[in-house]
């Protein structure tokens, strides 16, 4: 059996911002495992025990919104899901489901916290993967007015941009 690299080893949003001996601190806690298509990674309205990191494989993430469901289609290498919850205590509003196969990289919540609390530099990185998602739902939004507004379009999958 081969064991994957670490995370730290491979790139995604949250270690690109972080210098090599706070990657290195984090891999510590890192657990790296393969989950089977139709995996809840992320539930809405729960407070995910840990911070879900994508490394091979696409995801879908499904918001709620005032009349319907918003799905978006995410080729994920690299994405970092539920670090708003992980650092607010906020419920997460998406669901995050494996839509194949996926390996994934699991740091459970208060180790990661507990990092951050020795590293407030930290701070800069996830303020960084926040901003990213701001944006990714600001051009979810303006899809989904465009959509609305041609009124012809078809069901509510929107495609992340890769």
């Amino acid at each position: 059996m081969n064991t994957p690299p670490l995370q730290s080893e491979s790139a995604n949003e949250l270690y690109a911002s972080l210098p090599p001996e706070l990657r290195t601190e984090l891999a510590h806690y890192e657990q790296s495992v393969t989950v089977p298509e139709g995996t809840n990674l992320i539930k809405r309205g729960v407070l995910p025990d840990q911070l879900v990191i994508v490394n091979s494989g696409k995801v879908e993430i499904t918001f709620d919104c005032v009349r319907e469901s918003v799905s978006v289609d995410c080729a994920a290498e690299g994405k970092v899901f539920g670090m708003r919850a992980v650092v607010s205590g906020e419920l997460p509003e998406a669901d995050v489901t494996s839509q194949e196969s996926c390996h994934v990289t699991l740091i459970p919540r208060n180790a990661f916290l507990g990092v951050v609390r020795q590293h407030p530099q930290m701070y800069f990185a996830i303020a960084k993967i926040l901003s990213s998602d701001l944006v990714m739902a600001q051009r979810l939004l303006k899809t989904s007015l465009r959509r609305r507004a041609s009124k012809g379009a078809g069901g509510p999958l929107v495609r992340w941009p890769h």
